[in-house]
């Protein structure tokens, strides 16, 4: 049968309306299928600098501005060693893409992305409920849809289907399994309010983070004619379940709030609710495979993580950019379909399990703020020897090699000390110090030259892989070092999910560098770096010491061994 789409998107949030509006601007006959009629309430206010970048590329800053979205100019905590506030700008964060996000009306937000679809050329087709996949064997071939208005069904045939249809993930169920993190099956419990006092100085437009004995608050400010001027939520855990149903959701959330002195004052006096306290469930998950054979999952429907970094509708837009920069590269060249859907599988695995971690590390980094209370002691559990944000906090915390190289590690960096800086180091705890530095480092050592008895390693992984383009919106190859688990940097979500944790380097210091493998000694890599180019003895030595140079300069080699005492 012949496609009638070349991608029909399920689901039409900020992960849908992104892929759409991308796909339809690149000429590709999109339908999207969306099951609810908007504007429609959704929470997830608080988006990322990260995403700033999609919106510009639709020309929707100015939009949102219009929509009287307050800026979001950072974050505070207090959360960690101190019950002091403390506090993350964007604009003294270097690597960010913007100084600046938006703290968002979701229905109002939601709609300026899906009519940007509509007007980028997609089909939007609301009151669609999508039924069930289209197979051709292991292939997702289109979808079965019933429609709201006629009450009919109708099969529609694409290329793709990509699944943003948010934790229903309607497509991804039938496709892929979904794993929970037992250690993040939490509730969220919100509401909104007008009247409030609100931070007096530069804190008025951050999102304001609490820690209390059980669980967090998020204070984020708002400007909604309908949804006032705050959403006050509260982040707290399944073992708290009796303890909700005696008390019920409002005589809960009210404790905990009594708990939470700097929200209090925050809120004020005069303060009104505007809504009964709604709850929802709030467990993180990722899928097995976020794309295969004819499918793509983005946004909530391929995974979620815990929302204390503020991750959700960021992470989903994202998703969006860079499911369509695959499928758009895949339909101008077919034979790239397998490796852009391993490049997008992988990317959204190493995101999910770096920013896993690091929530993982940062929940145990506030336990001592409340020693004695279930939540808390239920997060402070953590294997230290496997988890990326311990590896990279002792790193930092005995200043020895930070980790692999990193295209934007200079830059990343003063942003994971802030963190670090105000949290409580649970790897002091770690009973042999010395093997978490083994862990961490590997046991290598930094040089600016080598001798024949040095035995040379990579610092990282060695990788043939893609990044993309953003001018032609597609992707294109690149040799270069990239993650390390074992000795990782600090990096941001958004860089895991676009694939550019890659430092790309020419090819012949990846052809050099594929010649170390961890044993060998600089004079046995020299003679097989001779006999693979060619070249007389002598002047393979001289050529593989101009190449290595900038290496080890660089750190992305290093030698096996510790430097002698000084």
């Amino acid at each position: 049968m012949v496609d009638q789409y070349d991608v029909i998107v399920v689901g039409g949030g900020p992960a849908g309306s992104t892929t759409a509006g991308y796909l339809a601007r690149y000429g590709h006959r999109t339908l999207l299928l969306e099951r609810s009629q908007f504007p429609r309430h959704r929470i997830g206010e608080s988006l990322l600098p990260s995403m700033m970048p999609v919106l510009e590329d639709f020309g929707l800053v100015e939009a949102c501005r219009n929509a009287g979205f307050v800026e979001k100019t950072g974050a505070t905590f207090i959360w960690g060693k101190t019950r002091e506030p403390w506090d993350i700008r964007f604009s003294d964060t270097p690597f960010l893409p913007s100084g600046f996000a938006f703290h968002v009306e979701r229905s109002v937000f939601d709609q300026i992305l899906l009519d940007n679809a509509r007007r980028c050329g997609a089909e939007v087709n609301m009151n669609a409920t999508v039924l069930e996949a289209i197979r051709e064997g292991d292939r997702i071939a289109g979808v079965v849809y019933r429609d709201g208005e006629t009450g009919g069904t109708q099969a529609v045939r694409a290329k793709f289907v990509v699944d943003a249809s948010g934790s229903a993930s309607i497509i991804g169920r039938q496709v892929t399994e979904r794993r929970y993190d037992d250690q993040m099956r939490q509730v969220a419990m919100y509401s909104y309010f007008k009247n409030v006092r609100g931070a007096q100085d530069f804190r008025n437009k951050h999102i304001i983070i609490e820690s209390c004995p059980k669980g967090w608050f998020w204070f984020i400010p708002m400007n909604s004619e309908r949804l006032g001027e705050v959403s006050l939520g509260l982040v707290t855990g399944r073992e708290f379940e009796d303890e909700i149903r005696a008390k019920g959701i409002e005589g809960f959330y009210n404790e905990a709030l009594s708990e939470a002195p700097y929200v209090n004052e925050l809120i004020g006096p005069k303060a009104e609710r505007l809504e009964e306290i709604q709850a929802v469930r709030d467990w993180a998950y990722t899928c097995d495979e976020t794309a295969g054979p004819g499918y793509y999952l983005a946004g909530d429907a391929a995974a979620f993580l815990d929302p204390l970094l503020s991750t959700g509708v960021s992470l989903g837009m994202l998703a969006g950019y860079s499911s369509s920069v695959c499928i758009h590269s895949v339909l101008g060249n077919p034979e790239m379909e397998a490796a852009a859907a391993k490049f997008y599988s992988n990317n959204y695995r190493q995101m999910y399990e770096v920013t896993r971690d690091f929530l993982h590390y940062f929940y145990a980094g506030n336990a001592s703020a409340h020693p004695n209370d279930l939540f808390w002691q239920a997060r402070r559990m953590l294997k230290f020897d496997e988890n990326i944000g311990a590896k990279q906090a002792f790193s930092f915390f005995i200043n020895t090699i930070p980790g692999n190289p990193h295209p934007a590690l200079q830059k990343q960096i003063p942003m994971f000390h802030q963190f670090m800086n105000n949290l409580d180091h649970s790897v002091n705890e770690v009973k042999e110090p010395a093997g978490m530095e083994k862990i961490v480092t590997g046991g290598f050592r930094s040089a600016r030259e080598l001798s024949d008895e040095d035995v040379p390693i990579v610092n990282g992984r060695l990788e043939s892989t893609w990044r993309i383009n953003r001018a032609s919106h597609t992707l294109e190859p690149i040799r270069g070092i990239t993650f390390d688990r074992d000795r990782p940097v600090f990096s941001s979500t958004s860089s895991w999910l676009l694939g550019r944790n890659v430092s790309p380097l020419e090819d012949s210091a990846c052809d050099l560098m594929e010649l170390m493998d961890g044993e060998s000694p600089w004079s046995t890599i020299i003679g097989n770096f001779s006999g693979k180019a060619g070249l007389p003895l002598e002047e393979a030595r001289k050529r593989t010491a101009e190449i290595v140079a900038p290496l080890l300069a660089e750190d992305y080699v290093l030698v096996q061994g510790r430097a002698a005492a000084q």
